[in-house]
């Protein structure tokens, strides 16, 4: 089972987030251009925002025109979209996997094809397309121009602690983000030794990406854990079951202090395997 990169939510200065890859990212200098026209989701130097992710933030920021219509009727929300990279670093095929209100989802997309070409990313040292996604994070400030309510629930929960969400801030860009206690590879590890594959879904050939978000509390607990986007019911129980069952992280901080962070993480179940012969009558 693939276990990818987790993506963190941020907020921009006006609440407004794109997302954070924790990989190692290796500059390659004038890399040949690939031949093949295959998309790679998880290619070996992943696609970079020119002069990096502070750059994004400020981007993003200076782009963002909150809707007048949205603003008024308080709307907020996260809005997801996939998109490709294509070797001259320009962005295609844009497709939206989390809606929020529909003036939002246009904004969230307005933004991206607004924004100048990317680095491409490399795989085999070749220059090649690749899909990634960054998630949009409308919160109105309450204490601005921009101001709303706390966010709704989107699709299934576990330990829900909506008191959390209803009496503190919750960031999702800080000075030092959350992290696994045992780091990036002992969190992968802790997926791939709970997961539980779905014996209906197994039988089924059903594969897929389970992208989810959860808040790590200010004592590092989790909580409000939500499939943001997934295909099938199946497998979206078992990621929250999972994620349900991770110990405390380290909590974030903002200014020196510990604080509640919202998070992105995206799971892959992958068969690796020959399917699972379904039940007959006689077993």
């Amino acid at each position: 089972m693939s276990i990818p990169k987790f993506l963190f939510v941020f907020f921009a200065c006006i609440f407004i987030g794109g997302f954070v890859a924790e990989h190692s990212v290796v500059m390659a200098q004038d890399a040949p251009v690939s031949n093949s026209d295959k998309i790679f989701e998880e290619p070996d130097i992943i696609p970079i925002y020119p002069g990096g992710t502070s750059e994004m933030h400020r981007f993003i920021a200076n782009t963002l025109k909150y809707p007048e219509d949205a603003r008024e009727r308080k709307a907020q929300g996260l809005v997801v979209y996939t998109f490709v990279v294509e070797k001259d670093g320009t962005l295609s095929n844009f497709n939206i996997i989390h809606r929020a209100d529909p003036l939002l989802n246009e904004e969230a997309l307005r933004i991206l094809q607004a924004m100048p070409p990317w680095r491409p990313a490399r795989h085999k040292g070749e220059i090649v397309r690749s899909e990634t996604y960054v998630p949009m994070y409308f919160r109105l400030n309450q204490n601005a121009v921009a101001s709303g309510k706390p966010v709704q629930p989107a699709r299934n929960y576990s330990k829900t602690k909506p008191e959390i969400i209803e009496n503190n801030t919750i960031y999702t860009i800080v000075d030092k983000m959350p992290q696994y206690t045992y780091g990036e590879s002992g969190l992968s590890a802790f997926i791939a030794r709970n997961i539980r594959y779905p014996r209906e879904a197994r039988q089924e050939g059903i594969e897929g990406r389970i992208l989810c978000s959860f808040i790590v509390a200010s004592d590092g607990s989790i909580s409000n854990i939500e499939v943001v986007d997934g295909p099938d019911k199946a497998l979206n129980e078992e990621a929250i079951r999972v994620l349900g069952l991770m110990p405390k992280w380290i909590p974030g901080e903002n200014n020196g202090e510990k604080v509640h962070v919202k998070c992105l993480l995206p799971i892959d179940f992958v068969i690796d395997e020959d399917p699972i012969p379904p039940l007959t009558s006689n077993e």
